[in-house]
């Protein structure tokens, strides 16, 4: 192992030798370079120096947790000490983002919030979902994207479907109403390649623009278009009296946050779909009201997907020194909370590698030993409508079409998230044998 020698190391080091206290083992080299070169570097890491370890960003250190059960003791211990790592929406946002928020304030948002979060209602009419879904699809299918088998294509694709998708659960908009075609044009404009982590002028214009027409909307419209929105998450916010400046703000950038990790999800759900055809034939089996329950296969599928691809990790930013397992863990530090690498693990799921949802089948995973959506006060509070809605789109993508993957190749580390290969796509091909 290289000894370390950047200043963040040796400053580490230096305040341990102080406190009389070690700083996890590690080595530095930059842990973003070594992960995309390799996916399973942490796994590697872990094996040869234990559970929590050091390893160097681009400008600061971070330590690395492997273990679920182990990373929640480290949540519970250090709540007060740790904040996440989340755009700062406050320029924009009374109190700012509500994955910053910590104590009372974040109780009082997040209740307020899960208030809005009725399952049933907003799962009430699927239709409109599925056709959202079903029409993006023929188009696609129809499309020179397709011919061309162009990823650009098929990506514009899900992010159509993912940003029309959660308009609608949000706000309860759909295509059509002229609200819709103004809030698409907003989302482009705030984000108009992929998610902005960096906000700048043009995305604090945007957003002033959605909340403008949102608030003319919510106090102007007609009886047809306020049925819609009640049904909506915005729409219970407001019958229950809580939907203030912050939760406004915050439902209109959980849609710009949740339309590309959607869209990232859709992108996996169709590169397994087109590698096992089976599994997809299978799916075209089930009916509707089978799909949509909690024990259907199109369930299990979606959760297979979540394990193996699309939980990676949490982010704490440390705000005073902390000691966790014998370890110095200096202030500043950022925590990484390895969820990809517990999914991973052999003791708990047999054969990790292997992409097999028929494991969520047979067996139950508990919160210790599968969290895709979190593991403290900070759990998603969309994580079933998530799975949900993962669950139409394959059933939509299985039922209307057989898929011919293009392309396809080794994960690749994208902006934020691992991907499948940047050249993945996939041609559909009508299981009526007509097109859509």
């Amino acid at each position: 192992m290289s000894k370390p020698n950047t200043p963040r190391f040796s400053y580490t080091r230096f305040k341990a030798a102080c406190l009389r206290r070690r700083p996890p083992p590690g080595d530095a080299g930059n842990i973003e370079d070594l992960e995309r070169k390799d996916r399973y570097y942490l796994l590697h890491q872990a094996s040869q120096l234990g559970p929590v370890f050091s390893a160097q960003g681009t400008d600061r250190s971070w330590v690395c947790i492997i273990g679920l059960a182990r990373c929640r003791r480290f949540l519970q211990a250090h709540a007060k000490n740790l904040h996440g790592y989340m755009h700062d929406l406050e320029p924009m946002v009374p109190g700012g983002a509500l994955r910053r928020m910590e104590g009372e304030i974040h109780r009082k948002y997040r209740k307020a919030l899960l208030s809005g979060i009725q399952f049933d209602a907003l799962f009430r009419e699927d239709e409109a979902l599925h056709d959202i879904v079903s029409v993006a699809l023929a188009r696609y299918e129809g499309s020179l994207g397709q011919d061309h088998a162009a990823a650009q294509s098929y990506i514009g694709t899900l992010t159509e479907i993912a940003t029309a998708s959660r308009i609608k659960i949000f706000f309860g908009v759909g295509a059509g109403q002229p609200l819709f075609d103004t809030l698409l044009r907003g989302y482009h404009k705030l984000g108009p390649f992929g998610l902005v982590w960096n906000i700048g002028k043009q995305q604090t214009t945007a957003f002033a623009e959605i909340r403008r027409a949102l608030l003319s909307f919510m106090s102007d419209s007609d009886d047809e278009d306020r049925e819609c929105f009640n049904n909506s998450i915005a729409g219970k916010l407001a019958a229950n009296h809580v939907l203030d400046d912050t939760l406004l703000g915050n439902l209109i950038y959980m849609i710009e946050m949740g339309r590309y990790d959607l869209a990232g999800l859709l992108r996996w759900l169709s590169r397994y779909g087109a590698a096992h055809p089976h599994h997809l034939d299978r799916l075209a089996s089930e009916r509707w009201e089978q799909a949509k329950r909690q024990d259907s296969f199109a369930h299990a599928f979606v959760l297979e997907t979540l394990r193996t691809d699309k939980s990676e990790r949490l982010t704490r930013i440390v705000e005073r020194d902390l000691l966790f397992e014998g370890y110095l863990i200096p202030k500043d530090t950022y925590v990484r909370l390895c969820l990809w690498e517990a999914h991973h693990d052999p003791a708990t799921f047999v054969k990790p590698f292997d992409f097999n949802p028929d494991r969520f089948m047979r067996e139950s995973y508990g919160r210790e030993q599968f969290a895709p959506f979190g593991l403290d006060h900070h759990l998603c509070p969309l994580a079933n409508i998530a799975i949900r809605f993962g669950v139409v789109f394959l059933w939509q993508l299985a039922t209307r079409y057989r898929l011919q993957s293009v392309a396809d190749g080794l994960p690749v580390r994208g902006a934020y998230h691992w991907e499948p290969a940047h050249d993945f796509s996939v041609i559909l091909n009508n299981r009526s044998g007509k097109a859509a």
